[in-house]
């Protein structure tokens, strides 16, 4: 039974993760293991095609962690960090880039500094920031709507004739669209529902 009001572990390490400014003493002791194991379990993930590989070589790097732990730890790490076995748009850039940070790091190592800088420059397009914004549509395959609007025909020849005149007075408009206008006519539901009728 989980009390209302009562924060998670996973609520608490989620808001640290997202919060960059936090320091890592808001998590408790043990809550800041959990998180260790977490990040180890999901560089297993990448590294590994199952669930049950991750589990059991993370069960070795922490000795005494129980099998369903190691499941628990696994599946935390997806949550947390982008569910990379579902392919979807967050959890491919988030894996992407970690690749190519990856790749950068080797880079450095063998001073590559032309690879350092492909590596840089293919974060940037995974993330999208060298666009303005890649989940924008792309507004020229949009088809085009075509709206006819119908006026009067006193409120035509009044447009017209601002027009012929090089003026445009918005209020004489209004005015002249009002003189056209007809009053709508309330017409009462004969049979209102009550309270009874309603049920409530």
């Amino acid at each position: 039974m989980k009390l209302l009001g009562k924060t998670s572990h996973y609520d608490k390490i989620l808001a640290y993760m997202k919060n960059p400014n936090a320091e890592i003493s808001e998590l408790t002791d043990h809550e800041r293991e959990m998180l260790d194991r977490w990040n180890e379990a999901f560089s297993l993930m990448r590294n590994y095609n199952t669930t049950a590989d991750a589990a059991a070589i993370l069960m070795k790097r922490f000795p005494g962690l129980s099998r369903a732990t190691a499941y628990r730890d696994c599946s935390n790490a997806i949550s947390l960090f982008g569910d990379i076995s579902k392919s979807t748009k967050e959890g491919i850039r988030h894996l992407s880039t970690e690749i190519t940070r990856d790749a950068i790091q080797i880079a450095r190592i063998k001073n590559n500094e032309d690879a350092m800088i492909r590596g840089a420059e293919s974060i940037a397009k995974i993330n999208g920031v060298n666009i303005n914004d890649p989940d924008l549509p792309d507004f020229d395959q949009l088809e085009p709507h075509t709206y006819e609007l119908s006026l009067p025909d006193n409120t035509i020849r009044a447009l017209q004739y601002m027009i012929a005149s090089g003026k445009i007075d918005l209020n004489g408009l209004v005015n002249t669209m009002a003189e056209s206008a007809e009053d709508a006519e309330i017409i009462e539901d004969p049979k209102p529902l009550d309270d009874e009728n309603t049920g409530s």
